[in-house]
């Protein structure tokens, strides 16, 4: 592994150590060989120094004394107080609780093993106190059971606030469908002249509509058509400045496009840039050099220089789940393999299957051969979407150690569900359904139960007691048949049972319970030998 230059933190230092101890794992290295082996991949010159000068004592002590005196010279002095007094401080606010909830417990990750580390309770009454007020009442009468472990009171505490959130946007839906304003009915007779965009008139006292010139400047400048405004990050649905006012307002031009994206580069190259650190082969951002100079300002460039990631929320269960437990996976059509992390694996009770061949990949960032990863298990796995509306096929999902997202869905499962990417919508559609996974419909199917008209109860009734009579009528027949049967049969029907003691001794068989335990596996049909290499 490498660790980038730039300022050290407590996520990175964490992420060298993970890094670290996985490659120690996966090379089988000694202890005492362990710090001279990834000391070089410090690629920071002032971290390379510091090396450089305590050489003999880091390499005569073990991987834990290297992490520690790494720490205690370049982080900060209390950045244990500092990160406690952050998760202290943390409030929900309008952020929704499990993303809060999630967030505060990474933070509380880097205090493992010093003394300013959460436990669980300690967590979790920092979280039930600083819950936003709208979540305060109804988790207060749920009383959720205090015996349950933190995950479990997160996810019914998540359950109380995604209602909360729902309830929310449909409020939010019917102020804006009351408040939005009609648009005037036009007559049939009338010409079309009307229904045109007017241009602005100095003499009106209302905001004129946007003329074709100017719609055309706003989109080929990143313009707002609300505010107005060349090169800002917004677009109308979101934006919060308003329209302008209509007194002082003055059409637009292409020397107003151009003043704004004068004004818009010369406030990005005064922002200042501080690099960070990263560890290579789990992800690096770095202020390069290559981003640097004019390049950006050119018209050609109009690219953003990164996109969001995919990240499905979805519901996975295993043998040892009591229910769903929903996780948040990426979705990378750029990876040929599906992987899963060893921890979901173990959490769910997924049985381990063996791969015929081993399976090998490198690092993103590592092109060296010595690297290479090697994965020799997989599970079965069939993820859904959050309200059971849609379910993936079974897809062979690779357990990989370290892995830095609980699942990592690749070309097997898209190709497998036939699953289409859109980076410009950002939509994942299955082309079958029509289900977008990514923006799954927030409407609650229901089911209309039939509801049975009078004449039909009344046919039901007549069938049931028709039933009744032809049952009574054959008793006698069945009383005569099971007297016949018990006389046929009467040393098999004694009056009472034999007494212990003239029970027979000798065993005469013996019942050997199944294991509960034991998976039993059946073929789903059968198939020719001859096509089963093609299968």
């Amino acid at each position: 592994p490498k660790l980038l230059a730039g300022d050290l933190t407590p996520q990175i230092a964490r992420d060298w150590e993970n890094a670290c101890e996985t490659f120690f794992l996966h090379k089988d290295i000694e202890a005492k060989r362990q710090v001279k082996m990834i000391a070089f991949g410090m690629l920071d010159p002032r971290l390379h120094t510091w090396y450089l000068a305590s050489r003999t004592t880091l390499d005569a002590g073990t991987f834990e004394d290297y992490m520690t005196a790494l720490k205690g010279a370049w982080l900060d002095t209390h950045w244990t107080a500092k990160l406690r007094k952050k998760v202290l401080g943390s409030q929900q606010g309008s952020r929704g609780f499990y993303e809060w909830a999630l967030d505060l417990q990474n933070q509380n990750a880097l205090l493992y093993d010093t003394p300013d580390h959460l436990d669980d309770e300690k967590l979790r009454n920092q979280l039930e106190a600083n819950l936003c007020d709208e979540l305060t009442i109804p988790v207060i009468r749920a009383k959720i059971d205090s015996k349950l472990t933190l995950q479990n009171w997160i996810e019914e505490v998540k359950h109380l606030d995604d209602k909360r959130l729902e309830d929310l946007a449909s409020h939010k839906k019917i102020a804006e469908d009351l408040h939005k304003p009609k648009r005037p009915q036009q007559s049939s007779g009338k010409t079309t002249s009307s229904s045109r965009s007017t241009p602005y008139n100095a003499s009106s006292p209302r905001l004129g509509q946007l003329t074709q010139t100017e719609r055309t400047l706003l989109a080929d400048h990143k313009g707002c058509f609300k505010c107005r405004k060349f090169y800002v990050s917004h677009r109308s649905k979101e934006c919060t400045d308003g329209a302008p006012e209509a007194s002082s307002y003055k059409p637009l031009t292409e020397a107003d496009a151009i003043a704004a994206k004068n004004g818009q580069n010369k406030t990005d190259k005064d922002k200042p840039v501080k690099p960070v650190a990263a560890v290579a082969p789990i992800g690096a951002v770095m202020p390069s050099s290559v981003l640097e100079g004019d390049s950006d300002s050119d018209d050609k460039c109009v690219a953003p220089l990164e996109t969001p990631h995919f990240y499905w929320p979805c519901l996975v269960s295993g043998p040892s789940s009591k229910s769903f437990e929903r996780i948040d996976a990426l979705i990378d059509h750029g990876s040929h393999l599906v992987l899963i992390n060893e921890d979901i694996v173990i959490r769910l009770g997924l049985r381990r299957r063996k791969l015929h061949d081993e399976i090998h990949a490198n690092p993103a960032f590592l092109a060296s051969s010595d690297s290479s990863l090697s994965f020799s298990e997989y599970v079965h796995l069939s993820p859904s979407s959050l309200n059971h509306d849609w379910q993936s096929r079974t897809v062979r999902a690779i357990i990989a150690p370290n892995l830095v997202v609980p699942l990592l869905l690749g070309g097997p499962f898209l190709s497998h569900n036939c699953l289409l990417i859109d980076h410009e919508l950002r939509t994942c559609i299955d082309k079958l359904s029509n289900f977008d996974l990514l923006n799954p419909p927030s409407h609650t199917k229901h089911v209309p139960v039939p509801i049975p008209s009078h004449r039909d109860v009344l046919n039901l009734r007549k069938n049931v007691l028709n039933e009744l009579d032809s049952v009574l009528s054959e008793r006698p027949q069945l009383d005569r048949l099971d007297a016949e049967m018990r006389r046929k049969y009467e040393d098999r029907f004694p009056t009472d049972i034999p007494h212990i003691d003239q029970l027979p001794t000798e065993i005469v068989h013996r019942i050997r319970l199944k294991d509960p335990n034991k998976i039993i596996q059946c073929r789903r049909y059968n198939t020719p030998r001859k096509y089963r290499k093609a299968w």
